[in-house]
């Protein structure tokens, strides 16, 4: 329970109330969890349940449901609502109506009986249910498959990814699974070392040469690096601004950039469910690809101790398991 900033204690709650509850058998922390930890989340007031990228078993389900008890799947944390004008532009990821369901980061949650796009079962027979909590993925890559639609990578693209966290290492083994070059700037001399064990190309700050790049992937909240990067951007390229800034951040842009060499600025946040599904077929195709970046798993009642090794760097993604 997230009792505050710095705050996460176990606690006792009542079972979930519904006719479709899923057993977590893992929940993955993301950063917007760790902000919220450290620093609080306007969205977040505490007593609450944290936790939205999990999979688990399915406890209990209506009769003649899709889902049957024991089934394993993995569960989007909301889905769009598909009627609003929003849905109807085609950017069903900004849907003002979206279905939720609650936090993870406990043994059940209840699932919105009728939630057809937000819940896929794992393939356990194929991939061995040692690896099955690799789909706490699915959710952060299914925000990177939202970013890189907002990019125009094309054959003789290459993408430089700044920032080497969960996020940034997930735009770069998506794009190496493309087959698309690729290269991290990261600072941390370890993160490095791994990244370039798993054949990802990484390099300091200082030593990044982005005039070569078409595509820069902003994966660190400063705003002052996206105004830096637009500037050394190649010509006729895209920085996609994915980390969120404070509300009160302004980016000082680069005019000359924007309109002489023809860069262009954008952003994405959150996903649709057809990202959803699509993270969930590529992680389902290659899931040993994805996996090696769970690094550490933790069960619920060492949560803290988790949420501390992730403030200070020594892991790129956690999961807490019940």
């Amino acid at each position: 329970m997230y009792n505050g900033i710095g705050q996460m204690d176990i606690e006792n709650v009542p079972e979930p109330q519904g006719e479709l509850i899923v057993k977590v058998l893992g929940c993955g922390i993301c950063g917007t969890d760790l902000k919220t930890f450290l620093k609080g989340h306007h969205f977040f007031k505490p007593p609450t349940i944290l936790g939205h990228e999990f999979y688990g078993t399915v406890a209990k389900a209506p009769e003649g449901h899709d889902f049957k008890v024991g089934d394993t799947v993995v569960v989007a944390p909301y889905y769009e609502c598909g009627e609003c004008d929003h849905c109807r532009r085609g950017v069903p990821q900004l849907c003002k109506h979206k279905k939720y369901v609650d936090g993870a980061f406990c043994e059940y949650v209840s699932v919105p009986v009728d939630y057809p796009k937000g819940i896929y079962r794992i393939p356990v027979e194929r991939i061995g249910a040692e690896n099955a909590d690799v789909f706490t993925l699915v959710e952060p890559l299914a925000c990177v498959l939202n970013g890189t639609e907002h990019l125009d990578v094309h054959e003789n693209s290459r993408v430089l990814v700044v920032g080497g966290g969960p996020m940034g290492i997930l735009f770069a083994l998506f794009y190496q699974q493309q087959q698309v070059p690729v290269t991290v700037v990261e600072p941390n001399e370890d993160r490095r070392s791994k990244l370039q064990s798993w054949g990802i190309p990484c390099v300091r700050p200082e030593d990044a040469d982005t005039s070569s790049y078409d595509n820069i992937v902003v994966a660190v909240n400063k705003a002052d690096l996206v105004a830096d990067y637009v500037k050394r951007v190649s010509d006729g390229g895209t920085v996609l601004v994915f980390s969120g800034l404070k509300k009160e951040d302004a980016i000082i842009t680069d005019s000359y950039s924007i309109h002489y060499r023809e860069v262009t600025m954008t952003g994405s946040c959150g996903f649709a469910s057809a990202h959803f599904r699509k993270a969930y077929e590529m992680i389902s195709a290659a899931p040993q690809h994805y996996r090696r970046l769970i690094t550490h798993r933790f069960p619920l009642e060492r949560g803290l101790e988790a949420f501390e090794l992730l403030q200070k760097g020594g892991a790129f993604k956690v999961v807490l398991e019940p």
